[in-house]
C-alpha cells in the first residue's frame, strides 16, 4: 500500500511538473508573439524612416534647383536693368540733355 501511495505522489509531482512546463511554454509563446509584433513595428518604422530619407534627399535636390533658378533670374534681371540704364545713357548722349 505504501508503494501505491508513493506512486500516486510521484504521479502528482510529475503532473505538477508538467503543468509548470505547460505554463512556462504558454508564457514563452506570449513573449515570442510580442517579439514578433515588435519586429513588425521595427520594420514599419525602418520603412517609414527610409521613405522620409528619400523624400529629404529629393527635397534637397529641389531646393538646390530653386536656388540655381533664382540665381539665373537675378542675373537676367541685372542684365535687363543694365541694358535699360545703357539705353537711357545712349538716349541722353545721342539727343543731349536740354
Amino acid at each position: 500500500m505504501s508503494d501505491d501511495k508513493e506512486k500516486v505522489e510521484e504521479v502528482k509531482e510529475f503532473m505538477n511538473l508538467l503543468l509548470d512546463v505547460k505554463l512556462s511554454i504558454a508564457e514563452l509563446k506570449g513573449d515570442l508573439k510580442q517579439v514578433t509584433d515588435n519586429k513588425k513595428t521595427v520594420e514599419n518604422t525602418k520603412n517609414t524612416a527610409d521613405e522620409a530619407n528619400n523624400r529629404s534627399i529629393e527635397n534637397e535636390k529641389d531646393i538646390q534647383n530653386i536656388i540655381d533658378n533664382n540665381r539665373r533670374i537675378i542675373y537676367a534681371l541685372i542684365t535687363v536693368g543694365g541694358a535699360f540704364v545703357l539705353q537711357i545713357v545712349y538716349f541722353l548722349l545721342t539727343f543731349g540733355i536740354s
